[in-house]
């Protein structure tokens, strides 16, 4: 077994089933959903907040994990007969998919997917990619928030108070996401670091308001690496 298919074994449930098409993402749902929705609606009311007690180096700054946003919500999931289950499924031909359904003991269900695309293929950056995607997704299907800023974003949206643009859902133009590329080239840590801080899935969703902010970043954190590197 060569050390990609190592990699499948490991971050996946070795599932194979065929790319979902256009028609079946608009059917990931129960023919009725009314119980799953009354149950989920009892549960948000009794939800906590999700503590941001993990920090984020780059960015120094705090944001909810994974634990944390389960800790504040899977008790009430559970009271109101709803569990979450996540699982990776592998494709032939296309990158493998994180499926995130919402259940209601009733046998109501809704789903979500999101594409497993990770900068570098080795373990440990595939099992950080795979955990902050685990996050962003239980999150958005039972609707847990953070305290103060979350998802690791309090430099992000610190900068949004203070800048101002006239098309606020811009994100970087071709050649700006050429000049990152070049930047994080051999730097798969930093450029994990950088999702987690905007909040994106990848680079190229960055608003172009914070492109030369990030630049400025990527910048600084190698200068700071070879420093340290240059010491040992």
């Amino acid at each position: 077994m060569n050390q990609t298919d190592h990699h499948k074994k490991v971050l996946s449930f070795q599932s194979e089933a065929p790319p979902p098409s256009p028609s079946t993402e608009k059917a990931r749902e129960s023919t009725e959903l009314n119980k799953l929705f009354e149950a989920l609606a009892k549960a948000q009311l009794e939800m906590e907040v999700a503590k941001t007690d993990s920090v984020n180096p780059y960015f120094k700054s705090k944001y909810a994990d994974l634990a944390s946003v389960v800790k504040a919500s899977r008790p009430f999931l559970a009271k109101n007969g709803l569990c979450v289950i996540q699982r990776m499924v592998t494709y032939e031909k296309q990158a493998p998919r994180l499926f995130t359904r919402l259940c209601h003991s009733s046998g109501q269900w809704i789903e979500s997917s999101i594409s497993v695309s990770p900068p570098k293929q080795d373990i440990q950056t595939l099992g950080s990619h795979l955990t902050y995607l685990r996050r962003y997704m239980y999150a958005a299907l039972t609707g847990v928030v953070a305290s103060d800023e979350d998802d690791d974003a309090e430099f992000v949206m610190g900068t949004e108070r203070k800048e101002s643009s006239t098309t606020p859902n811009a994100r970087i133009s071709k050649a700006q996401l050429q000049v990152l590329a070049n930047e994080l080239s051999d730097h798969a840590d930093i450029l994990e670091s950088l999702l987690k801080g905007f909040n994106i899935c990848k680079m190229a969703e960055l608003p172009s308001k914070h492109y030369s902010k990030c630049l400025e970043r990527i910048r600084e954190i190698k200068m700071s690496k070879e420093a340290t590197d240059a010491t040992h």
